[in-house]
């Protein structure tokens, strides 16, 4: 009985340390966890000992953060597949591979990974080169709504099934219907992925997707004028860099002699509407194939590129530095777009203007800002500026910075703000923004959106309590006790989406941290809704040592002692009131 409980006491530990904590050493508890069963995932564990696949989102669909987001991991586990990316792995060499993933609340948690997560297969057709589309998630196939279905997308799911490179897009259930379920609204594929997964994705909620709606894929090279076009590296379906299909290989066009012209054509082409614009010096990113064209000159009539002038097939003086690019932009200058979210409600802010998206300056921004663009974007309800980088950074143009609302305003120009494309900011500062659809109050969780720098618990015996850590300036670290109380413990419990009564500890209750100390002397008035909006001194400015790190007690209870009176209250032996629990100290498999 003995050996048994020791083992299953190890088994324990062995866990919590190898998914949340540094060996030997402290277990961090990241708010809450998802556990699956177990699963096959054995992509690179022959060749490197760890899962190196392309999977990027946890077993319930949530999208995975970066590790370079965690850099303490990225010091332990070197040369595990960790990096600047988000793709799911096990660096402890545990059978299933996992990642951080944000919480609705706002808070990071982790999760596993189901490595078929993404899958497509084509359904219906009269060959296996054409079909229904239908995506795996979550344990489950589903259909994809054709209303904003590309060829790009198309090319993305025949390379990933590895029927070649050439993708055509069908609408109208052409192949059938399906279960009736819809996994996506739209897959938003640049068009040089090799994954659906890398594809930026929108999830599909609600709207008129139904069974004369599946998506179809054909691929095979399509019918129609001239060499077939795509344009590949844009966020949006009607841009990107032009790439054409030659000799059985997609290839880009030098920007010698590129102008509006040959874009117009382009765009005529693919069917493109819009204001047709030119660019050049591979604005959509350098292509990795051959460069097919150069020269071309259209007069404006064509109605393929083939057939404007230009030098022979695969003869250039270019590198892929001169890629071309086009825009088909049927927008206008202040339209607004949310992207980096599964949903249409909620994602990082962009703004259209002079030809090119970029992003806003989260400056002084409220619930009055918030306010404006969900108006615009025709959200009647709740509108809240969510926690930071939450819908990761951009990497275009910050054109925006210093708005000014009132939050009365029908569109975002009508406020207040500075001139064009000028700021003092970084990618780091640009603006989320949640929406609330009309009649669905449940979008946007009771839990207030956490904002500031992330908050963790560390060295606690279960994931509500412990030694209080802040993530800033890349680096965790502790905060002073000094001013220290219940109040301030109640607006951390209440960012870690915690709701029950609690408790602030001091004194290093829960031992000593060994990084930086961020916070001294915080001052909260209790209706935070994270430890980032209450006033504190900061990291150059603390008088503490880490004896003072400060702790909080999340949904504290007590369990009342039953006293025998006092009168018949014998010395010697007396009840234990202490609360927490027993614990195992000393010794290398320790929790302390």
């Amino acid at each position: 009985m003995l050996i048994s409980g020791i083992l299953f006491i190890a088994a324990v530990l062995r866990f919590s340390i190898t998914v949340c904590g540094e060996a030997g050493k402290s277990v961090v508890y990241l708010n809450t966890l998802q556990i699956s069963g177990p699963l096959s995932c054995s992509e690179g564990f022959t060749e490197l000992g760890y899962y190196n696949g392309s999977v990027s989102q946890t077993d319930s669909g949530s999208s995975c953060l970066k590790w370079t987001d965690f850099p303490d991991y990225m010091l332990q586990y070197p040369n595990r597949g960790l990096g600047d990316h988000n793709q799911c792995r096990n660096p402890d060499r545990g059978s299933n591979p996992w990642c951080f993933f944000r919480q609705k609340s706002g808070a990071i948690g982790w999760a596993y990974c189901d490595c078929h997560q993404g899958e497509a297969q084509l359904v219906g057709g009269s060959s296996n080169k054409s079909g229904r589309l239908e995506v795996y998630l979550n344990g489950r196939w589903g259909a994809v709504c054709d209303t904003h279905l590309t060829d790009r997308d198309a090319s993305v799911v025949c390379r990933q099934l590895r029927l070649g490179e050439i993708g055509t897009a069908l609408r109208h259930s052409y192949f059938g219907p399906g279960s009736g379920l819809f996994h996506f609204e739209r897959l938003g594929c640049h068009g040089n992925e090799d994954s659906l997964l890398k594809c930026r994705s929108r999830k599909y909620v609600s709207g008129d997707c139904n069974h004369g709606n599946e998506a179809g894929v054909v691929c095979a090279v399509p019918e129609g004028n001239g060499a077939p076009l795509r344009l590949v590296g844009g966020l949006e379906d009607f841009e990107g860099r032009v790439e054409v299909y030659h000799n059985g290989r997609w290839g880009t066009i030098c920007d010698d002699e590129w102008d509006d012209i040959d874009a117009e054509v382009v765009c005529r082409q693919l069917g493109l509407g819009g204001v047709p614009k030119a660019w050049t010096w591979a604005h959509f990113g350098q292509g990795t194939g051959p460069i097919m064209l150069d020269g071309v000159h259209c007069t404006g009539n064509e109605l393929s590129l083939e057939e404007c002038p230009h030098a022979p097939w695969g003869q250039h003086n270019c590198d892929h530095m001169e890629d071309s690019g086009v825009s088909c932009n049927p927008f206008s200058d202040g339209v607004l777009r949310l992207v980096g979210a599964d949903s249409p409600w909620e994602g990082r802010l962009e703004v259209y203007h002079a030809g090119e998206w970029g992003t806003v300056c989260d400056d002084n921004w409220t619930g009055r800002h918030a306010q404006v663009v969900c108006r615009q974007l025709g959200y009647q309800g709740r509108a809240e500026v969510a926690p930071d980088g939450m819908y990761g950074e951009g990497t275009g143009l910050i054109l925006l910075d210093e708005v000014t609302c009132e939050g009365g305003e029908s569109s975002l120009l009508d406020c207040a703000h500075g001139q064009w494309g000028q700021h003092d900011c970084s990618h780091s500062e640009d603006v989320g923004i949640r929406c609330e659809r009309e009649g669905q109050n449940n979008e946007i969780p009771e839990v207030p959106l956490a904002t500031g720098p992330l908050v963790r618990l560390v060295d606690g015996e279960s994931r509500k309590e412990g030694r209080v850590e802040v993530f800033i300036n890349g680096h965790w670290g502790s905060v002073c006790d000094d001013g220290w109380n219940d109040i301030s413990a109640g607006v951390v419990c209440r960012q870690l989406g915690f709701v029950g009564v609690s408790k602030a500890r001091s004194m290093a209750y829960f031992g000593e941290g060994q990084g930086p100390i961020h916070l001294d002397n915080v001052k909260c008035a209790g209706t935070e809704a994270s430890l980032g909006e209450c006033s504190a001194v900061g990291p150059d400015a603390h008088d503490c040592r880490h004896s003072e790190d400060a702790g909080v007690i999340c949904d504290f209870t007590t369990e009342p002692v039953k006293y025998r009176s006092m009168s018949k209250q014998e010395c010697g032996l007396r009840p234990n009131t202490q609360r927490r629990r027993r614990r195992i100290i000393g010794g290398d498999k320790s929790l302390r």
